[in-house]
């Protein structure tokens, strides 16, 4: 696939933008197995593993680019790269190009949380040294969840990308957010301190659902990840979030290659 647009009455675009794959066992991203086995519902590979998308978000609202989750670093230790079959057939600039923006013009990164499959491609590796790949941007976080990050619970513990931040000349919190036309939902079952950024439109709502509900099979509620670090907290609050989405919205997936958006309910 390659991005996926749509628009709000010409108020701002959006655009889906697939930042590569990871393959992960399926045992462990989906509990528990559904009757008949993950196979019948997602397709998997002879390993029992499948394939998952890094789905950014860019947004384009007047003069701001806001791109939102930007997938993989190409220059992860090379345990990583094989321990989940990472993939980025293009970089992330080729696909702005394609869609006639260039990274110099992005003005700001939101990271929803800081696992490395989230964000770390917002940085880029040259001879000697590890610079910003969106050079003028401002690179956001939610400050409790940074905190959190750099001391983890110890089963996450190797999922963050926290020392690439060295490379950042000033962080911003999302705390200080100061555009109304996004606010930002916060969630801790997955990890501690992740945001859904919620955008409105004149449309509805658009959710960028990161990994509350990561494909559209976690719609399922009884359905949570392994790499959840509270499974019981994330599905809690993965029901809540459902039942509360009753006017027609866009929720966008992070990690479905099949289907990267819905309209829902």
């Amino acid at each position: 696939m390659g991005s996926l647009e749509f628009d709000t009455f010409g108020v701002m675009q959006m655009h889906i933008i697939q930042c590569g794959y990871l393959r992960v066992a399926a045992s462990e991203m989906i509990q528990p197995i559904p009757a008949g086995g993950i196979g019948q519902i997602f397709p998997l590979d002879p390993t029992g593993r499948m394939k998952l998308a890094m789905n950014a978000l860019l947004l384009v609202e007047g003069e701001r680019l806001v791109l939102f989750d930007p997938g993989c670093a190409d220059f992860l230790p090379s345990r990583l790269v094989r321990e989940y079959g990472l993939e980025i057939p293009e970089q992330i600039e080729v696909r702005l190009a394609r869609l006639g923006f260039d990274a110099g013009q992005v003005t700001d990164v939101i990271f929803t949380h800081l696992h490395f499959d989230h964000g770390s491609g917002a940085f880029n590796r040259l001879p000697g040294r590890i610079v910003k790949r969106f050079p003028r941007a401002r690179y956001h976080v939610l400050e409790s969840h940074f905190n959190y990050a750099k001391r983890p619970d110890k089963k996450e513990s190797d999922s963050f990308f926290t020392a690439l931040f060295r490379y950042v000349d000033k962080i911003h919190w999302l705390e200080e957010w100061e555009f109304d036309w996004i606010r930002f939902r916060v969630f801790n079952g997955h990890t501690r301190g992740m945001v859904v950024p919620v955008i409105s439109t004149p449309e509805g709502e658009v959710y960028y659902l990161t990994d509350l509900v990561p494909m559209e099979l976690f719609l399922d509620e009884g359905i949570s990840s392994g790499y959840d670090l509270d499974a019981g907290l994330s599905l809690h609050e993965k029901r809540n979030f459902l039942l509360e989405v009753t006017s027609p919205s866009r929720i966008i997936f992070f990690h479905d290659p099949l289907k990267e958006s819905i309209i829902y309910p």
